[in-house]
């Protein structure tokens, strides 16, 4: 096909606008930037627009012939839609800079809800808002009660019913913060991933506590790697993400599970396991490390995060952080009360609509299943794909559950930030935006650090059509 999309097309279904509308003033602005054009004269055919743009061919007809209408294209019997003089003048005059046009965006992971969980999202919402009303002993009960529902819902995942254990933020980056402001200590030093969560980093930078990055491997972060930090750097705590890990999609083994705890009972120090993807599992998950700590005995404390806003929806933030199983009930009591002072609770009213999905079976048995289907699905057609698309010197990595996967390509070397930056460029230009490996790195990272060029790709904001057309279009990017 000739001149493939630098741009997806975005429609929204439930708008009053009819669809063929929507996509022919989407194809003004893609005429306006040379998009679509055979030798910049002639729209692609109904067919290939068909194809590009996801709609039924009744609708492209109806969108062309709509333009044809408005004087920007003609219709040649035989040969299809030629652009007009008008439209030629257009282009010329109006040549569109790259901010407006329509970007097609890696950049943010998060799922849409599916429209079945909308509607109950919409009926529990309206449900919950009599808990407005209620006096506040009432709701104590009522934030009791989701203790036990948010304990049997981790309890699915792997972990311990402790519903006494569990405290609720209005986002699960309130509870990092709750732990870097008021459990760690302004000296601490906290080893992290060398790929991480670029928001935990800057809350404990902002924090003072000293952040030390620690090279990862394909089983996880490197225990050799951990032992040479701490004869220079001795940690209080080990921020990881074991679980389809954040960015690079990979699980650590159960072995490295096992060797992270020993090592963390050696040198005294306390964990923070981070199950960013946690519900969005491919195949059943491996122990979590807070319940093997638990059943092996070790004396090792483990913070345990969770963000329900993957498993719900994007924006009802939720998040969930199990204390350590060692805590007395006066360090249970303390914490709670440090949460509510700090206004870190989530809405008594979001929290009562989430515990109505989390004890509904069909949440767990129906949807979640079906939406752990969809991403395998979308992973498995790019895993496919990635020996047709990506040169030889580049590598998808693995994944088992989570909404993204890690490519890497090239060779190691202290210029990857300035490779990263280019096939993004490159990328930005035919109007997708993805995001660079060095965006999830530590901020002050020596610029001799000697790795891989990577980028982060998710599975979740686009269709597979699109995910696959964009997969060739960074291999190509990879070999010019």
């Amino acid at each position: 096909m000739a001149n493939r999309p630098f741009f997806a097309f975005h429609f929204h279904k439930q708008a009053h606008t009819p669809m063929y509308i929507q996509l022919a003033e989407q194809l003004q602005t893609a005429i306006l930037h040379g998009a679509f054009l055979v030798d910049g004269q002639q729209l692609i055919s109904l067919r290939d627009m068909k194809t590009v743009s996801g709609c039924s061919l009744e609708t492209v007809k109806k969108a062309y012939d709509h333009l044809a209408e408005e004087g920007w294209l003609e219709a040649v019997h035989g040969k299809g839609y030629y652009l007009t003089q008008r439209a030629k003048e257009a282009r010329l005059e109006s040549r569109l800079p790259l901010t407006d046009i329509p970007i097609a965006s890696l950049a943010d992971s998060s799922p849409r809800p599916g429209e079945e969980l909308v509607k109950r999202l919409r009926s529990a919402f309206n449900d919950s808002l009599a808990v407005l009303d209620e006096p506040s002993a009432q709701k104590k009960v009522r934030l009791a009660h989701a203790a036990k529902v948010f304990a049997d819902h981790l309890s699915r995942r792997g972990l311990p019913h402790f519903p006494e254990r569990v405290l609720s933020f209005n986002r699960s980056t309130s509870g990092f913060a709750f732990l870097a402001q008021r459990v760690m200590n302004p000296r601490d030093v906290v080893y992290v991933e060398e790929y991480s969560y670029p928001v935990f980093l800057r809350l404990l930078s902002q924090c003072g506590i000293t952040v030390r990055p620690i090279r990862m491997d394909e089983d996880g972060i490197s225990i050799h790697a951990l032992d040479e930090e701490h004869e220079h750097y001795p940690a209080n705590w080990l921020l990881i993400n074991p679980h389809h890990h954040f960015p690079t999609g990979i699980s650590y083994s159960h072995q490295r599970k096992e060797e992270l705890l020993q090592w963390a009972a050696q040198k005294n120090v306390r964990m923070v396991e981070n199950d960013h993807y946690g519900d969005l599992w491919f195949s059943e998950p491996s122990t979590p490390l807070y319940q093997m700590a638990i059943d092996a005995k070790i004396s090792v404390q483990v913070y345990y995060l969770h963000s329900l806003s993957k498993t719900l929806a994007r924006d009802l933030q939720l998040g969930i952080l199990l204390l350590p199983a060692d805590l007395s009930k006066e360090e249970l009591e303390r914490s709670r009360q440090i949460v509510s002072m700090t206004g870190a609770e989530p809405s008594l009213v979001v929290v009562e609509a989430a515990i109505k999905l989390l004890d509904d079976p069909w949440f767990s048995d129906v949807y979640l299943a079906d939406r752990r289907a969809l991403f395998h699905s979308r992973f498995q057609r790019l895993w496919e794909e990635q020996s047709h698309s990506l040169p030889a010197h580049a590598r998808m990595y693995p994944i088992s559950g989570g909404l993204n996967t890690w490519i890497e390509w090239g060779v190691a070397s202290d210029r990857a930030a300035e490779s990263e930056d280019r096939i993004v460029f490159m990328l930005l230009e035919e109007g997708l935006e993805l995001t660079p490996g060095h965006a999830f790195r530590v901020a002050d990272e020596p610029e001799d650090t000697v790795r891989r060029p990577a980028v982060r790709f998710p599975l979740a904001p686009m269709e597979e059509r699109e995910l696959k057309h964009w997969l060739y279009r960074l291999g190509a990017a990879l070999i010019r």
